[in-house]
């Protein structure tokens, strides 16, 4: 790390397969979320659901684009 705070984390320090888990986790909370809140509100649930399964999706598609664009 580039900082002398331990617990400060510099954006360059993330590799990218990092940023891949840290999406998806992202994801299934939201996703995990919405099945919560779909016992209270069906339709705000399905629709908290369907936006966990995209950005938990998006995130693998992402890397392998970035991986081409980087020539890796």
């Amino acid at each position: 790390m580039s900082s002398s705070d331990p617990r400060s984390v510099d954006p360059s320090d993330i590799e990218p397969i990092g940023a891949v888990i840290a999406v998806a986790f992202t994801g299934a909370a939201i996703g995990l979320a919405g099945a919560a809140v779909s016992f209270v509100a069906v339709d705000f649930g399905v629709a908290l659901i369907g936006v966990g399964v995209v950005v938990a999706l998006s995130s693998p598609i992402a890397y392998v684009r970035m991986k081409r664009l980087r020539g890796d």
